[in-house]
């Protein structure tokens, strides 16, 4: 909706990749460290996190969320969001070592459709009867 919040999450977590080293186990460990959001109107943020639902927040709908952004016009805005992982390897289930800098990975684009909405007061629910002059 055009001048409300609209609320972003991103999907991504810890994860960890296996494989072998010189006959050894090796895993590689990605940690998201932050999240680069394009909101496609073009405004931008990075966030430390990838967002949730409102309701998990304890948060009212259309509320300000760390990963929020306001629409001022109506449109259509291709979006997209970008994680930096932090890396750390270890080899034979040793202690994981950190690896300097970080990867990124970004997600799919996804089409946000922005519109406008009007409010109507109504004396009585006009579902059944809109020939009632209240509600027209």
């Amino acid at each position: 909706m055009v001048n409300l919040n609209t609320n972003f999450i991103a999907g991504a977590s810890t994860h960890v990749v296996g494989g072998s080293l010189f006959g050894q186990s090796a895993e590689v460990r990605f940690t998201p460290h932050a999240y680069d959001w394009n909101y496609g109107d073009g405004g931008t943020q990075s966030t430390a996190v990838s967002g949730a639902r409102w309701d998990a927040l304890g948060f009212r709908e259309f509320s300000a969320t760390p990963t929020s952004h306001i629409y001022a016009s109506e449109g259509s805005f291709t979006t997209s969001v970008s994680v930096r992982y932090g890396v750390e390897y270890r080899v034979g289930g040793g202690a994981w070592i950190p690896v300097s800098g970080e990867v990124s990975s970004s997600a799919t684009t996804t089409v946000v459709i922005v519109d406008g909405a009007d409010t109507v007061l109504a004396a009585r629910d006009c579902t059944n009867s809109r020939s009632s002059q209240s509600c027209n």
